[in-house]
Formats: structure tokens, sequence, C-alpha cells
């Protein structure tokens, strides 16, 4: 079949972002991959969207990703400016009132956990795919444009990764034409950064030559957590029908709503995280050209923050093969009525 689709764009759910891989695995495998333009994605689907781009075989794209230790991701790191406050009076601090790391970072940071392991681990598979050699890290969107500092001089994907501006109330979309000088970790950190759970990101931006003022970033899901219609407009495609890209295609996971009884902070965020995301989901719901050119994940009870998972263990294998099913089931059922029905609109 000659499958016309140029874009590919990922949702944000934390670990269930393992699925994936089990998606690229089929796209690769039938020749999908490879005819890919654009990729991009949300927080998960950010970091996906980041290994697709490389242009890499499924098997060196899975290597990669099997190095990530999903149980180092949430660090409680320490803060230096405890370092004068005596053991006993700290250890004190943490009976009453729990970590006291975590306490000062979401009260400085606004976010429980350190996400300082992850965007160590992120920056160096992307410095992997250049040539040190032609130029050293950061890489940036830039980079990530220029074939010649890339290890054998391999095109990359053009990568579109989703971030919220929490000063300006704002959706923000980082790639090439909109921050070419921003190092791409970075952007992922930030698409990542689940509020309250991960700590957020902040910049000092100059207002005026003198003057400068800090933005404080977090997690692209809290607006747009499925942007699949990142590429619907004429500057990606020639002709948009009926109002979307007919050559996106997209992947998300199946919602679910049920009472989950809340017993801890974490359990607090997680649930408020659901919750932001139920008006996106309502408004998916309600878009049958979203549905037609969306893979749906059945990711079971698995919890998006369940970062007690190793590569091949069983939640790890769940995952992985949920995500390959649902690609093939979509192949071989949805995407010919896609087809037809965006031939209907084409005249055909």
């Amino acid at each position: 079949m000659n499958y016309k689709i140029n874009n590919l764009v990922f949702q944000g759910g934390g670990v269930l972002g393992i699925a994936y891989l089990g998606v690229l695995n089929y796209l690769y495998n039938n020749g999908i991959l490879q005819r890919m333009k654009r990729v991009g994605g949300t927080s998960a689907g950010a970091i996906t969207a980041c290994l697709a781009s490389f242009s890499l075989p499924f098997d060196e794209m899975k290597k990669i990703a099997d190095t990530l230790d999903y149980k180092k991701i949430t660090q409680r790191g320490e803060s230096s400016d405890f370092e004068k406050i005596p053991a006993v009076v700290r250890k004190e601090i943490a009976r009453i009132f729990g970590d006291i790391n975590c306490i000062y970072r979401l009260i400085t940071n606004y976010g429980w956990y350190s996400s300082e392991y992850f965007y160590e681990w992120i920056k160096e598979q992307i410095a992997s795919q250049f040539n040190s050699s032609k130029k050293l890290p950061p890489y940036t969107f830039k980079d990530f444009k220029n074939s010649y500092i890339h290890k054998k001089q391999r095109p990359f994907l053009d990568l579109y990764v989703m971030g919220t501006d929490i000063s300006t109330n704002s959706s923000k979309v980082f790639c090439f034409e909109t921050t070419p000088d921003m190092e791409v970790a970075t952007a992922i950190r930030i698409s990542m950064s689940i509020p309250l759970f991960f700590e957020s990101i902040k910049f000092d931006k100059n207002i005026t030559p003198k003057k400068s003022v800090p933005y404080v970033f977090s997690d692209g899901g809290i607006m747009r957590n499925y942007p699949i219609n990142l590429f619907d407009s004429h500057y990606f495609m020639d002709k948009i029908v009926n109002g979307v890209n007919i050559q996106t295609l997209g992947v998300r996971f199946k919602s679910k709503t049920k009472y989950t009884e809340i017993n801890s902070f974490i359990d607090y965020i997680e649930n408020l995280i659901k919750s932001f995301m139920k008006i996106q989901q309502d408004m998916y719901n309600n878009n049958p050209e979203d549905k037609l050119r969306s893979i749906e994940i059945d990711t079971k009870d698995i919890s998006f923050i369940d970062f007690n998972i190793s590569p091949n263990d069983e939640k790890y294998n769940f995952l992985y093969q949920q995500g390959y099913r649902a690609t093939k089931d979509y192949f071989e059922n949805m995407y010919p009525e896609s087809l037809y029905r965006y031939d209907l609109y084409n005249g055909a």
C-alpha cells in the first residue's frame, strides 16, 4: 500500500511512552517510518520524537531507548543550601514534613523531583548522533538541520517539541523555525517536566539591553498533550482537507476515567494532571477527523508515573506489545477507511 504519511505526532504519557517503541517497530518494519519528514510530540512523545528524528534503523533506536534507567528518573537530589543545617535538624524536619530536598525544590522550582538525571541522559544520546570533531555540544535545533555535523552526515527528520510557558500562559513549539538556537535537550526536558511532579525550568529573557526577567517553563501537556494539529497548515502541505493535514499520523493512549483514592501528594499530582487532560480528551472525542488519523493504545491500568519499570520486564513488554498491536490494527482496519474518506474529499 502507498502510505500517504509524512508527519508523525506522539501524545505525552510518562512511562506509557514505552509503548511507542512497539509503534516504531511496526512502522519501521513496514517501511512507513522511513517515509516520514517531520516528527513531533509532548513529554514522553517528545522523547520518542527525538529518537525517531535520528533516522536510525529500529534496532538502534530501541538500543538507545533501553539505556534509560526509569528508576533513576525521579531523583530527590540534595541541595547545597542545606549544608549549613546540622544533620540532626535536617532529620527532624524530614520526619515532620517529609523529604527536605523535595520540599525545598517544590517551593523554589515548583516541582517535587529533579529532572537532572533525564537531562544528562538525553544530552548523551543526542551527542552520540553528532561528529564532535566538527562541533561540540550543546546541540541546537539548528544543528539538527545541519547534516554535515551529524555522524555519517545522516539527515535528521524535522523535530517539533511542545512546551508550556507558564509566565505567559501560552503553549510553545520548540523547533528550527521558532527556536533555532535552543538546545534540543533543554526543550525535551521542558516538555517532560510534569507540573509539580518535576521541577520547572527557568530562563532569563532580556526585555531591554540592560534588563531581563525570569520565564518559567513546564510540561507541554498542560495545554497540548496531544498536538495532532501541529502540522495542520499550508506551510506543511499544499492542500488541507476538511481542516486537517491528511498526511499526519498521531499516536495516543486510550483515556480512562475512574475513581482513584488519593493518599499522598504524588497521588494528588497524578490525578490533577488527569483532570488537566480531560478537556483535551473531550475535544479529541468530538473530532472525528482526528480519530481517523490516530492510533490509540490501550495501556490498561498502568500509571503514567509508575517509574518502577525496567527494559524487558513484564510491564515493559506489555506496553511494547500493546503499541505494536495497536499500530498493526490501525493499518489493517482504520487506515484504509481513512484513505477512502479523504479520497471522497478530494473528489476521487
